[in-house]
């Protein structure tokens, strides 16, 4: 096999063999014509030294032109695209080829900083977005998440990985490209969540990714704004009525009174005025606390501490039958006003759950905290929650004088506050467990 040289020794060879036999020619003529031989040897001289700088220039621009060439690509290579090649701006073919590498360099350069741009843009978006994302490969472990699906599933949790799986075990019957809202157990959450799923490759091999949207929140939002129109609706079409009502009352009854009658049948009619009255100021009050509905603030959040909030709720209802069960305290960012008239009335609920049932009982007030999540806890001895699907339903109350709305604001606090507000049965004994679970001030 022919051995192949480099290009810059075939170089200097073709510059050799151009120039060495013209001086052996000239020399040969020159001693031919009997030329003086000091004249010949220092012709000799010069043509020898003469080829041997040109030889060596030719492969010291040549080495140096195409090692920077190769450096730049190496560097390129890695990644690097800061580096560029010098060009004396000559139309020559070599000032053409670095002209086009150093265009080249440039090019990728900003074609890195517009990448390195869009995946940080794309990695805000995804740390930040309240959509659970994740990303399964071919053996369903989980290979990417963001921090919305750790909140959801608890994915830091190592020791879950069989129940992760199993949670994830409904994306099998998904093909990727559709879409489903379903109801799913995730983490601790039991609710209706729309899923998505894609398919993507990563180096080669098949890979799933998983949108999870927790739609509750959208639903109460549009369950509300439904509530807040009929309430408007409602308020407006029975005070129309309630208000002659209630001003034919009182006049008919002021006639009724300078009768001076004691006959049984003015009695009767003053008293049924009366109750006619009475239960129209009782519907106008009814229909009045509804309106806290539409007319909720915004919460002015300001750092709260959380322990003497709860003691002053105590003091404000029957402190020696509410206990709390927590010696730390946490700051948080919340309208304390709001927060309070939440304890107050999930204390209030707990104390008239235990009326007949356990009297002397107590209401237990406890807290955890875990990553930037406080959950308050307010937990009774009653008869527990016979219907847990209307809970929050305007209206609906279980109580011979509840109204139906103490619930339903309290959850509208807690939303408007960037919270969740559960109740559920005790699971290891008798009574309800309330839970108001608030992100705290970092």
């Amino acid at each position: 096999m022919q051995k192949r040289y480099p290009f810059e020794v075939q170089l200097t060879r073709l510059c050799l063999a151009t120039s060495v036999p013209l001086l052996i020619l000239l020399i040969w003529v020159m001693v031919y014509a009997s030329i003086d031989i000091a004249l010949i040897l220092l012709t000799g001289f010069i043509g020898g030294i003469a080829i041997m700088y040109s030889y060596y220039q030719i492969k010291h621009k040549s080495d140096y032109q195409f090692r920077s060439i190769s450096n730049i690509l190496g560097a390129m290579s890695q990644g690097e695209y800061s580096l560029r090649a010098r060009s004396d701006k000559k139309e020559s073919a070599l000032d053409e080829l670095v002209n086009a590498i150093n265009g080249l360099a440039e090019r990728l350069s900003e074609q890195r900083r517009v990448s390195a741009e869009s995946q940080r843009l794309l990695h805000t978006v995804i740390e930040h977005i309240d959509v659970a994302i994740m990303a399964l490969d071919d053996t369903n472990q989980v290979s990417f998440y963001n921090p919305a699906a750790n909140r959801l599933l608890l994915l830091d949790d190592h020791e879950g990985s069989d129940r992760l799986l199993s949670q994830l075990s409904f994306h099998q019957t998904f093909s990727p490209g559709t879409h489903q809202v379903i109801d799913l157990m995730l983490g601790q959450q039991q609710g209706r969540f729309n899923v998505h799923v894609e398919a993507f490759r990563d180096a080669g091999k098949q890979h799933k990714l998983l949108f999870i949207t927790d739609v509750r929140t959208l639903l109460r939002s549009e369950e509300r704004k439904a509530w807040k129109s009929l309430v408007r609706v409602i308020s407006h079409e029975i005070n129309n009525s309630l208000s002659p009502i209630a001003s034919v009352s009182q006049t008919l009854k002021r006639q009724v009174s300078k009768e001076n009658s004691d006959s049984e049948l003015f009695q009767d009619l003053a008293t049924g005025l009366t109750l006619i009255s009475e239960r129209t100021r009782g519907l106008s009050e009814f229909i009045d606390s509804y309106k806290q509905l539409a007319k909720l603030p915004e919460p002015d959040k300001q750092p709260t501490h959380l322990l003497p909030l709860i003691k002053k709720t105590c003091h404000l209802l029957d402190a020696d039958r509410i206990r709390i069960d927590s010696d730390g305290d946490v700051s948080i960012l919340v309208d304390p006003v709001q927060i309070e008239q939440v304890l107050i009335n999930l204390c209030k609920n707990a104390l008239e759950a235990m009326q007949n049932t356990s009297p002397d009982g107590e209401v237990l007030v406890s807290w955890t905290l875990e990553q930037t999540q406080l959950t308050i806890s307010v937990k009774d001895l009653g008869v527990g929650i016979s219907n847990l699907e209307n809970l929050f339903v305007p209206f609906y109350s279980t109580k011979k004088q509840g109204s139906g709305i103490g619930l339903v604001l309290c959850r509208q606090i807690v939303e408007a506050h960037g919270g969740r507000l559960n109740l559920d049965n005790n699971p290891d004994g008798p009574g309800c467990c309330a839970k108001v679970e608030l992100p705290i001030a970092i």
